[in-house]
């Protein structure tokens, strides 16, 4: 990886930030790019352990160092400022961000975004998932790993999506290599994570948090989010569930422009 996150650029004008979920890559906006790259100078990038960002060293997988990774993309770009958008576990780096650096953000968008587990139970039930997936992908390598995650029920909304859409997330996820996908689970999963929810007032920027209507956990999150954090609304998303840029990415490409420009 030497030492730096890939990112690809897009259009001109005001910098917009996409980060995007476990298993995914920057290539999980296509849509969204195609309509924000108008309005926006957009920069998705790869997270650690993800796509063209592999890193094998499992010390280099802190939040701590993935913020600092942006960082240097802001430097290299000589950008002051940025908005920026997470989804998921993008959307947990989004928090970290900017609990660590709120000055560098403009307008901050959170998409089915949580701060963590509280309850020390549930952590350790999530623990002892993420280890099940750590030990599919050495076990069954990527193939089998993806086909167990595919059956999970928190993406059930996506089987109503088109064959080729379905096809090119599918190609997404078989890309990405078992041991990237391992070093994120174990310093980034849930699990893992410290709850951070007493953190997010330290985040001044306006914020906008999405949610799916049928992803009645992360509505939930939202809400405790949005009452953490002083000037943040929630805008629960019609007709989807968690994976939103895949399910709805107009929807949320239009009311993040709407957002960043308008209000």
């Amino acid at each position: 990886m030497n030492n730096k996150l890939f990112y690809k650029k897009d259009g001109t004008g005001i910098p917009l930030i996409l980060i995007h979920g476990f298993t995914g890559s920057h290539e999980s906006f296509e849509t969204s790019v195609r309509y924000l790259r108008q309005y926006f100078k957009v920069i998705t990038i790869d997270m650690i352990g993800h796509g063209k960002s592999f890193d094998k060293n499992p010390n280099n997988y802190t939040f701590e160092r993935s913020v600092q990774l942006i960082k240097d993309i802001l430097i290299e770009l000589n950008i002051q400022k940025t908005n920026l958008l997470g989804y998921s576990l993008g959307g947990r780096l989004a928090l970290h961000f900017a609990i660590n650096s709120s000055m560098l953000i403009n307008k901050l968008i959170l998409c089915s975004t949580s701060p963590g587990i509280k309850d020390k139970s549930k952590r350790r039930d999530r623990q002892n998932s993420d280890s099940y997936l750590v030990n599919l992908l050495l076990d069954q390598g990527i193939g089998g790993f993806v086909n167990y995650w595919e059956s999970l029920s928190i993406w059930e909304p996506e089987k109503k999506l088109s064959n080729k859409i379905k096809k090119n997330m599918r190609k997404i996820r078989l890309n990405q290599k078992p041991l990237g996908l391992i070093n994120s689970l174990n310093s980034q999963g849930q699990g893992i994570q410290k709850f951070i929810l007493k953190n997010l007032t330290k985040i001044q920027n306006k914020t906008l948090i999405f949610a799916g209507e049928k992803d009645e956990k992360y509505i939930k999150n939202s809400y405790e989010i949005q009452k953490n954090i002083k000037d943040s609304k929630v805008q629960i998303v019609p007709n989807s569930g968690h994976n939103l840029i895949l399910e709805n990415p107009i929807y949320i490409a239009t009311k993040t422009k709407d957002f960043i420009l308008k209000e």
